[in-house]
């Protein structure tokens, strides 16, 4: 399979530029309409409601980190492989936020507080709300996970914090998406990995991209 990266820059550059443009105001009024108070039920950040999977950056991993002391193995695991090169690597994009066994994430406590809350993530802290180009339109749409706390009465000072972070989370993401891609220059050709899900990744070497660059895993 070819993937044409300059391509796919492009048409993320184009997003950036229209999600600069978006309307905080706007977005806020949105927000108060749908409705949104967290009750602190932690479904979350626990696997059985679903995926709970939380995509880091870089910069997040960085903070988490030099705030509370931790090790990058302590933070954080390699995201589900996406394609294998011709050595038998296998390469996928992005890090995520580390779970237990269970699949539950590690830094979720008995009383449904995080252990990191000060410094979560982007994806956490918007929760249960995302900005999602949908059906090739050129303007975000406000997307909606399910989440038992949508629909409780939202002040517009909670609104409008809530619409800065969703614009500030959508344009981090298309940032480091690029950057991601740029970083891709001889990796052009790739077949995807469909048997991961059965055999997963032990015995493979993985090699982790992300906006720093590359990094490999032996497991």
């Amino acid at each position: 399979m070819r993937f044409n990266i300059l391509d796919a820059v492009n048409d993320l550059k184009v997003k950036i530029s229209n999600a600069e443009k978006l309307s905080i105001n706007e977005m806020s009024r949105q927000l108060v309409s749908t409705g949104f108070k967290c009750i602190r039920c932690g479904e979350c950040c626990r696997a059985r409601s679903g995926d709970n999977t939380v995509i880091l950056f870089p910069d997040e991993i960085r903070l988490i980190i030099d705030t509370y002391g931790m090790t990058p193995n302590e933070v954080c695991e390699p995201s589900i492989p996406q394609f294998i090169d011709e050595r038998g690597i296998l390469h996928c994009f992005e890090w995520v936020l580390k779970r237990h066994s269970s699949g539950d994430c590690i830094f979720i406590q008995a009383d449904n507080t995080c252990r990191i809350y000060q410094q979560r993530p982007w994806i956490c802290s918007t929760y249960p709300f995302f900005l999602g180009f949908t059906n090739g339109a050129a303007k975000p749409d406000i997307m909606v996970s399910e989440c038992k706390g949508v629909g409780r009465q939202i002040n517009n000072d909670d609104a409008l914090k809530l619409a800065k972070l969703l614009k500030g989370r959508l344009l981090a993401e298309i940032t480091e998406e690029i950057r991601l891609l740029e970083n891709l220059e001889g990796f052009e050709d790739w077949e995807p990995t469909r048997f991961y899900s059965s055999k997963g990744h032990h015995g493979y070497t993985i090699a982790v991209h992300d906006s720093s660059g590359m990094t490999y895993i032996t497991d």
